[in-house]
């Protein structure tokens, strides 16, 4: 299994000045936001068959958990959204004007750099350096209820 990152932290500003425009069903601004990042087998800055069958089952990864942040979050009455890192957008409310930058948001919430090749943006991890494929979940409600939530997913309380 790949090495996690997780942090919870506030709507960035671009969230906060387009939120309509980005999740035009939400009739509040998302009090929460949670920065997944996966450690690649391999860097995501190259090309190739084997990059796209990694890119693939990250992004496989990724939904299952936000498919089970979403169920649990709901069940506990709590708006949730999960962007789908490939194409930037909702995946359970209606897609709006705008799409979510994920790269953009890592590097403003967290302050990573990131790299442009071929039009493509790339984050540059302390660690994993371009090793690094980040996923993006909204919630309404507080930051404790939101840790609660993924603790009890991390630990095998979810449906999965």
């Amino acid at each position: 299994m790949n090495s996690v990152e997780r942090y919870i932290k506030p709507p960035t500003p671009f969230m906060v000045d387009n939120w309509e425009k980005l999740l035009p069903d939400w009739q509040v601004l998302p009090q929460t936001i949670v920065i997944v990042l996966i450690n690649s087998q391999f860097p995501l800055d190259r090309e190739g068959e084997l990059i796209e069958q990694e890119k693939d089952r990250l992004l496989k990864q990724f939904m299952q958990w936000g498919q089970s942040f979403h169920i649990m979050s709901h069940k506990q009455g709590f708006l949730t959204e999960i962007i789908c890192p490939k194409e930037g957008t909702p995946q359970y409310s209606k897609q709006g004007d705008a799409h979510f930058d994920l790269v953009a948001t890592v590097h403003h919430s967290l302050g990573f750099n990131f790299s442009t090749v071929k039009g493509c943006k790339t984050l540059l991890h302390p660690r994993w350096h371009t090793a690094v494929y980040p996923g993006l979940f909204l919630s309404g409600t507080t930051a404790v209820a939101v840790e609660s939530i993924l603790t009890a997913i991390m630990i095998g309380e979810a449906d999965i």
